[in-house]
């Protein structure tokens, strides 16, 4: 790595894979990307802006170098017009680098922006020479490229403001990959803090301008940058030190998370998930009931009940559960394991089953228990339901989530799940829980709880809360969630590739790829595909679980009706046919097969 002194208290350094010029004296930085066409010419401070106040920058420092072990490390200072002191540190090594700044003072932050500020009445941000943006994080219009000139935000809850129609998986990890098409390679951009500091609630690209070049509108999205967006809940009282901007050199766009995920374990910043010994039984072919109940609430009307919200959940009853597993038994397709999804419960903060629907629950799953089946309950994350006002997170005042920072709510939510899994009289003896609803993370301005936990560390306390009140009842209970990030990783056993509400006709593409992430940043679980059939629209939806067992293991969401719908096509709701169930029954036979093969890593 080469190193020069430039005019006016600048620097160059030349590395195998870059070249960053900073030039603080012309309020200016360069960075090239070398064997591609991306070129970058930025603002080398970034405003650190508190709510409803702007960060204004008076000028920077010049940069100073240190070179050792590979390393080039570079410092300036920016004069701020809040902060009492603001120092930025760039690390520099071969194929990467690392970018964050440190404060002093007092503030409530809005957002931390990299390669964003304010300048002499003017707003500065970032120029390249590059044509989209890849985002590593899945939503269900399956957009994963962007425009310069777009903004757009990868969230620890979701992002429903943006017109992608939300996240498809939750708590994804804050990695992007910038790009121009006359290139194969990528530049990874992501952010990255030490575990227990993961508190932002998005990590966002192109912020909002907040002084406009010129009245048009179309000229206030060229700003580009990124930014930690807190809204207001972190607050700065003395020193703090912002997340890094990590930078690394990505071959396409899968190695785009692959480098940051690698690059963020090496230095301690992600955990590298443990590859656990999973229970043999984890891996067997599925059965959830949530299809069969939509097909059941709308197949009268030949209406689509999701779109009508109509009420499939009284449809979670004893009579037709045992109803649907038997077919599949009857027909050769006896699942390993059968989730009961919504509702069966008395409320979404209960562990006490609603005897209307479920009356001697425990002996129904003593039940399938002799008969060589586990059971998995459904339940839906940061609901409010059957709860007190003191033990929910808030905003503006209002209950929006449950409160896991709080202690009486964390009483109440391990005393739900050790009815689920205990083998006491009035316990369930449940084998696994299908957690749903990560997605409601509470996200946002006017929130407030118990202790001042948001982003991804909210996310954790509650994941933690669930994995360890499990594990003492039942070891072998199974923890299913949806999230994308190795910070999870602790306390999650199984996967979901999640609901499929895409533009395509089938769900091979979008499958494949969620897994492909899932292996990257959650190689300790077991994918579970979930129920594809629903959401494929063409011909021979019965060749899906095959799919699906080469990707994980196979599920199915149907045993009786076979409910299929895309948005603005027509409703198919069909019977299930012999030829049908002698296909999944193939499936389901050789992936038994397969799993009696595996002999599962420590």
């Amino acid at each position: 790595m080469k190193t020069k002194q430039l005019a006016n208290g600048g620097i160059r350094v030349e590395a195998r894979k870059y070249l960053l010029e900073l030039r603080p004296g012309d309020a200016m930085a360069y960075l090239e990307i070398k064997g591609t066409h991306l070129k970058h010419l930025f603002f080398p401070g970034g405003a650190c802006n508190p709510v409803g106040k702007r960060d204004e920058t008076g000028g920077f420092g010049p940069v100073k170098a240190q070179s050792g072990g590979g390393v080039t490390t570079l410092t300036f200072a920016e004069r701020s017009s809040l902060w009492k002191e603001k120092r930025h540190v760039w690390i520099c090594r071969e194929e990467s680098i690392e970018a964050g700044y440190s404060l002093r003072g007092s503030g409530d932050l809005s957002r931390a922006q990299y390669f964003r500020g304010y300048l002499n009445g003017e707003e500065r941000g970032m120029g390249s020479e590059m044509d989209e943006l890849y985002s590593t994080c899945p939503n269900f219009q399956e957009k994963l490229f962007y425009h310069p000139g777009e903004s757009f935000i990868l969230s620890a809850g979701n992002a429903l403001e943006l017109p992608v129609a939300g996240q498809a998986l939750a708590s994804p990890c804050y990695c992007v990959g910038l790009h121009d098409r006359r290139d194969k390679a990528f530049w990874s951009v992501g952010l990255a803090t030490l575990p227990g500091q993961y508190t932002w609630d998005s990590f966002e690209w192109n912020p909002p301008a907040l002084i406009p070049p010129t009245p048009f509108m179309g000229d206030s999205v060229l700003g580009g940058g990124f930014a930690a967006v807190y809204d207001g809940k972190l607050k700065v009282r003395g020193s703090w030190q912002s997340p890094r901007l990590v930078m690394t050199f990505a071959r396409d766009r899968y190695d785009v998370l692959r480098r940051h995920l690698d690059y963020c374990q090496e230095r301690g910043y992600l955990p590298r998930p443990a590859r656990r010994k999973p229970v043999a039984w984890w891996r067997a072919p599925i059965y959830c009931t949530w299809h069969d109940q939509i097909a059941k609430s709308c197949a009268t009307t030949q209406r689509d009940g999701v779109g009508l919200g109509l009420n499939a959940s009284e449809f979670c009853t004893r009579k037709l559960t045992d109803r649907w597993v038997r077919l599949l038994e009857k027909n050769h397709c006896k699942p390993g394991i059968v989730i009961l999804d919504a509702a069966w419960a008395v409320n979404l903060n209960s562990g006490e089953p609603d005897v209307r629907k479920w009356p001697a629950m425990r002996q129904w799953v003593e039940e399938c228990h002799q008969r060589d089946i586990r059971v998995f309950v459904w339940s839906a994350a940061w609901a409010i339901e059957g709860l007190p006002a003191e033990e929910c997170i808030t905003c503006d005042g209002k209950p929006v989530a449950c409160d896991i920072t709080h202690p009486k709510y964390v009483a109440r939510f391990r005393e739900m799940i050790r009815r689920w899994f205990s083998d006491a009289p009035d316990g369930l003896n449940a084998d696994g829980v299908k957690m749903d609803g990560l997605l409601s993370l509470p996200t946002g301005a006017g929130l407030r709880n118990h202790g001042g936990v948001w982003g991804l560390e909210l996310q954790r306390l509650y994941l933690k809360n669930l994995w360890e009140a499990a594990k003492e009842q039942k070891p072998e209970a199974c923890v299913s969630t949806f999230a994308l990030n190795p910070l999870l990783a602790e306390y999650t056993d199984m996967v979901r590739i999640a609901d499929m509400y895409t533009g395509r006709l089938t769900a091979h593409e979008t499958m494949r790829h969620r897994a492909a992430l899932y292996r990257m940043a959650q190689p300790q679980a077991i994918i579970d595909t979930d129920g594809q059939l629903a959401h494929y629209t063409l011909p021979g939806y019965n060749a899906e679980l095959a799919e699906q067992a080469r990707i994980g293991s196979p599920t199915l969401y149907a045993a009786e009706l076979v409910y299929r719908k895309r948005f603005f096509l027509p409703l198919s709701i069909t019977r299930m046919t012999k030829e049908d169930y002698r296909e999944f029954a193939r499936v389901f036979a050789a992936h038994r097969k397969a799993m009696a093969r595996v002999k599962p890593s420590r």
